[in-house]
């Protein structure tokens, strides 16, 4: 497999797959998203792999979509829109159902769609001071394709107030909300992954895969064509609404949107 956005390191029975895209604070574009899509497929394949460990290059772990992907999307046909916004919400829906067992690991920043990976991850650590929001609406945006896997996380009344406010939270909070299982303390986030990959690697493989099916299944988990096609339009309608374009220029021309 061939990565321009991403490293990986495969030992089984751990994969270690890291966003590399430090100077853009591993934004996500469509180059990224798909090339992850396929990597948890090859990865699948595998069958020595049981465990995915998913980290970030650099000081942050992803702040969100690449905004200049965002704006070509009104140079862009709402078919192409469309397409973009389902392979999008298929790399949530990969993440969430794949047999192997994922394992997220957070330090600096997370904003918007990168919360999504961190809700669709089965097992998530953090830094007690990373700094997590919803910034979707402080740009004109929906966080559409990630709103069913945080949903299932937090809980419908926490994730409302989350996403309208967009407020900062930390790593702490993201505990208590339910979107984070571990903090790490002074052995640093690398050591506290790798204590909770050395607990998973006890259990039998095809017992924990059996688990994760089963609850989510039973946690009616958000794996239906109905659901990505409705959040993908979703998306993509913000992404080319005048709104969204606005708040997009705002940031880049660091100003106030015309909305404040």
């Amino acid at each position: 497999m061939e990565h321009s956005f991403l490293e990986i390191e495969v030992a089984p029975p751990v994969a270690r797959l890291r966003l590399n895209r430090p100077e853009v604070r591993n934004a996500l574009h469509i180059g990224m998203i798909r090339e992850l899509n396929t990597t948890i497929r090859e990865l699948e394949r595998q069958q020595g792999i049981r465990i995915l460990q998913l980290s970030a290059a650099g000081p942050d772990f992803c702040s969100g979509a690449d905004l200049h992907w965002m704006q070509e999307g009104m140079n862009q046909t709402g078919a192409v829109l469309r397409s973009e916004s389902l392979e999008l919400a298929g790399l949530f829906h990969s993440l969430a159902t794949t047999r192997l067992i994922v394992i997220t690991s957070v330090r600096g920043r997370a904003r918007g769609g990168a919360l999504g990976l961190v809700a669709s991850s089965d097992v998530v650590v953090a830094e007690p001071d990373a700094g997590f929001a919803f910034s979707e609406v402080r740009l004109g945006l929906v966080p559409a394709t990630i709103a069913p896997y945080v949903i299932l996380k937090t809980g419908i009344g926490r994730a409302k107030e989350l996403m309208v406010s967009g407020r900062e939270f930390s790593g702490e909070m993201a505990l208590r909300y339910g979107l984070v299982h571990h903090l790490s303390g002074g052995e640093g986030l690398e050591a506290a992954t790798d204590d909770r990959v050395k607990e998973l690697l006890r259990n039998g493989p095809e017992a924990m895969s059996g688990v994760k099916s089963l609850l989510n299944r039973l946690g009616s988990h958000p794996d239906g064509e109905e659901i990505m096609e409705l959040t993908a339009e979703l998306i993509a309608r913000h992404r080319t609404s005048s709104e969204g374009q606005e708040g997009m220029r705002a940031f880049f021309e660091k100003r106030k949107p015309n909305w404040e």
